[in-house]
């Protein structure tokens, strides 16, 4: 008996050392395996109960009805780039929610298209990108990871709106401020009690937050209706004549013509009110030198990324640039199906 102890002990160590050392052998072979797990892409979350969103899509010419959590997704994949902070893409989708919701409860619908409650154009309020120009924008190698992201962001805010006394507010976003947001009377001309000028440092590290944009003068003149000026005196008479709590220009004149900053900006296609301009007469151009991106009222894209970073939430972001709103449910202000 003794005799045939020691080759069974020898098998069951040649046995134990593949156990322990196969496993072993494996990883160093196809370490990529242990780095990068298999991960499940994230599904958006609708129901039946969504209310429907009817979108005309501009290039196609084409009407399609989705559900509201569908249409956010898109908007937010439009508007805001994905490598942005989760809690970011998230603020954006409780804006791009409550801008549809306050437009389809007040019977809005689309100026391009009036059987659509909205467009596509982000000229009427805010852009959306449907499914195949996501695929064209952002490749097939990120396509389904980038649309996880986004779908994740719309999920962790489902139904969430923005409410002032109750109702959707405007919610107004832009890319980059210049330190601060705008009252809302310093750019449209109403004012809006949650649509104040507040603190927004975080821009300054955004790549949109200063810009130079050189106008030959004879775009200038025919881009305001203008008559030639002499390029030697051209920069004395442009005139700021009043400007925001932040210095924004509000109201500028070129000669004897007025115009409100916005107008101003928006006829030179400049990228903010807040600028300064120097004309180079050896080339007859004029350059004009901005800060911020955008009209600069309410939601700031990149201050909401710079808040996310310091570990701000959605609902902290939204509650700054909005002051004095609350968070309600989309089932509260539109009927379900």
């Amino acid at each position: 008996m003794k005799k045939n102890v020691l080759p069974i002990l020898a098998v069951l160590l040649a046995v134990l050392t593949v156990t322990i050392l196969l496993p072993a052998a494996l990883i160093w072979l196809w370490p990529d395996r242990e780095k990068d797990p298999v991960t499940t892409p994230i599904e958006l979350q609708t129901a039946p109960s969504d209310a429907q969103v009817a979108v005309y899509l501009t290039d196609q010419k084409q009407l399609i009805t989705m559900p509201l959590e569908q249409y956010v997704r898109g908007v937010v994949a439009a508007e805001m780039p994905v490598h942005f902070e989760p809690e970011a893409l998230q603020a954006q989708a409780i804006a791009a929610r409550t801008y549809i919701v306050r437009r389809m409860a007040g019977g809005k619908k689309s100026e391009l298209y009036p059987q659509a409650d909205v467009s596509d154009n982000h000229n009427e309020g805010q852009a959306f990108s449907s499914e195949e120009k996501l695929k064209q924008r952002w490749g097939s190698a990120d396509y389904e990871q980038n649309l996880s992201k986004i779908n994740a962001a719309v999920n962790a805010t489902r139904g969430q709106i923005a409410l002032y006394e109750g109702k959707p507010i405007e919610a107004l976003f832009f890319s980059t401020s210049s330190g601060k947001t705008e009252n809302s009377e310093d750019y449209w001309g109403s004012t809006v009690a949650y649509l104040r000028s507040v603190d927004s440092p975080w821009d300054a590290k955004s790549d949109k937050f200063t810009a130079t944009q050189e106008i030959s003068l004879a775009d200038f003149y025919k881009k305001l209706g203008l008559h030639a000026l002499p390029a030697a005196e051209i920069g004395s008479l442009i005139k700021p004549i009043e400007r925001s709590v932040t210095d924004h220009i509000k109201k500028i004149k070129v000669g004897d013509q007025e115009f409100s900053g916005p107008e101003f900006r928006s006829k030179l296609g400049l990228r903010s009110t807040l600028f300064t301009w120097q004309v180079n007469t050896a080339n007859s151009t004029i350059s004009f030198f901005t800060t911020g991106f955008g009209h600069g009222v309410g939601l700031s894209q990149y201050g909401a990324n710079g808040m996310a970073q310091e570990g701000k939430k959605s609902d902290e972001i939204i509650r700054h640039y909005y002051q004095g709103v609350t968070l309600g449910q989309v089932s509260d202000i539109l009927p379900t199906n």
